[in-house]
């Protein structure tokens, strides 16, 4: 029988549908679902383990078995995936697609399975993301929590109370560090202790934000973490389904009594955990004895909830990369008025062109108010080649909400707001767009003496066949403007420099 409480819930509950896809390195999650007020409602979940991290050879590259193993589980959950609409799907790689020097090779044939694109996201932006599906699984309280997630190729580390606060993407995980001292499945307390001492100086630079002080509850997240509290409880270590430090070791003792891998024959420890979990045990160990842990609850959520949680707010205009947006402008002092005109100038001329993105022309429209609003960024570093300095900030900053290619494209656009058009070293799902560029570059053109009411009230731009636009302004005003007829003199030969035609004209 259900109650009144259930039943409203039921009634508000969202049929909006959304998809998580994780392209982890030991396994791939697939998360569907929706809301209920603000409670997330899970219709689905599919887990396959495909252990990519495992393929990584030691120059860096992803093996042909690996890249074909990840193919045919990506072609199953593409039928999962037919009825979800593109704009509620998020598929994201974590640590060994950041890794992979081949990663491309997989992403083109990835994306032609899912008809998606594919996010390669930072280890603090997993992490950010970490801790946002977790904190909405846990009451809310002014409490600190530490926030753990072991991975196959990383662990992330985060303290925060609402929000995250420090986010630590380390280089350990269940099966980089099984591959590394377990790879021929043999056991002993010698080759487990190596491990641990390995996790632990890995460990070491993390003390600081993370030790015992800087929080009042541990939380655990993930499959690793799931797994072993799961064994604890079965094993009877623990009877409170908790991760505890007596209870670590003991398990670890009896881990260490089986001669090889193949042997532990728990009944709780399916196949695919068992291979990896000396790696994962020795890593969450490892996190304990650094960081003063006695004991950790465990979290039904993790990365898959929090990247629902990011798209649904993007959806409904609660987007992470605006805050990004507007902390960076604080960050690094940016000329907020000046930022405005460039911006509301950039506004106007995409609008006039809109037919030219077709279906893209949102997500362009979001990029080019972005590039504006930071294109004078590496000015807090110094006024020579400070679109230079931008476009490194951008590209190696820690930005929540974006991904590698969303920074990517921003460095872009801001290292061509000026001086002459510069190319960029080519990768997979970065297209430059020459279009943007231009209008950002006119947009600062005639915004360049930071007055408004210097600004042509007549302004027409247009894109024609190939490289070539036209813009148009009045003859008066550009005769009363010499300087800005000098520049755009300049622009056209700069831009013809990259084979764009710009053609001026006057009303």
């Amino acid at each position: 029988m259900t109650t009144k409480a259930e039943e409203l819930s039921s009634q508000e509950a969202s049929t909006e549908l959304y998809a998580a896809l994780d392209l982890g390195s030991n396994s791939f999650h697939l998360l569907l679902a929706r809301f209920a007020g603000d409670k997330l409602i899970v219709v689905d979940r599919h887990k396959e383990s495909v252990r990519l991290a495992e393929g990584l050879n030691a120059r860096g590259n992803l093996s042909r078995e690996a890249i074909a193993r990840a193919l045919e589980s990506l072609r199953r959950f593409a039928e999962r995936l037919r009825s979800t609409p593109v704009s509620h799907l998020r598929v994201v790689g974590t640590n060994t697609l950041r890794a992979a020097r081949n990663a491309d090779q997989f992403m083109e044939q990835a994306e032609e399975i899912l008809q998606s694109p594919v996010h390669i996201i930072s280890g603090s932006e997993e992490a950010r993301l970490i801790y946002l599906g977790v904190a909405k699984d846990l009451a809310p309280q002014d409490r600190r929590r530490l926030v753990v997630d072991i991975g196959g190729g990383s662990t992330e580390l985060i303290v925060g109370r609402h929000l995250p606060e420090h986010l630590e993407s380390l280089h350990i995980g269940c099966v980089d560090l099984t591959k590394r001292f377990f790879s021929e499945g043999k056991l002993s307390s010698k080759i487990y202790r190596k491990a641990l001492l390995s996790a632990q100086s890995e460990l070491q630079p993390a003390v600081m934000h993370f030790a015992r002080d800087n929080w009042d509850e541990a939380v655990g997240s993930s499959g690793t973490i799931r797994a072993i509290e799961s064994l604890l409880f079965s094993l009877d270590l623990n009877r409170e389904h908790l991760v505890t430090l007596d209870g670590l070791e003991a398990l670890a003792q009896r881990l260490c009594a089986f001669k090889r891998v193949a042997d532990v024959n728990w009944p709780e420890l399916n196949e695919d955990r068992r291979a990896v979990l000396p790696g994962g045990l020795a890593v969450l160990h490892a996190i304990f004895l650094e960081l003063g842990i006695a004991e950790m609850a465990v979290s039904s959520y993790s990365v898959r909830e929090g990247i629902i949680l990011d798209l649904a707010g993007r959806i409904h205009n609660r987007d992470t990369r605006a805050e990004t947006v507007h902390y960076f402008m604080r960050q690094y002092r940016v000329d907020v008025d000046q930022a405005q005109r460039v911006n509301d100038l950039a506004m106007r001329l995409i609008a006039q062109v809109r037919e030219a993105f077709g279906a893209d022309y949102t997500r362009a429209r979001q990029l080019l108010s972005w590039a504006a609003s930071l294109h004078e960024l590496g000015l807090s570093v110094a006024h020579s080649g400070y679109h230079k300095h931008g476009a490194y900030l951008l590209l190696n900053s820690d930005m929540p909400g974006f991904s590698k290619q969303e920074q990517k494209l921003l460095s872009f656009l801001v290292l061509n707001h000026r001086r002459k058009l510069r190319t960029v070293p080519k990768a997979y799902g970065f297209q430059p767009d020459w279009r943007l560029v231009q209008i950002l570059r006119l947009a600062c053109l005639f915004c360049r003496r930071r007055d408004t009411a210097a600004l042509p009230d007549d302004l027409t731009l247009s894109f024609g066949n190939g490289d070539k636009s036209a813009l148009r302004l009045d003859r008066e005003w550009l005769d009363d403007h010499p300087l800005t007829a000098e520049d755009l003199a300049v622009e056209q030969r700069n831009l013809k420099a990259m084979n764009i035609k710009l053609e001026l004209g006057t009303k």
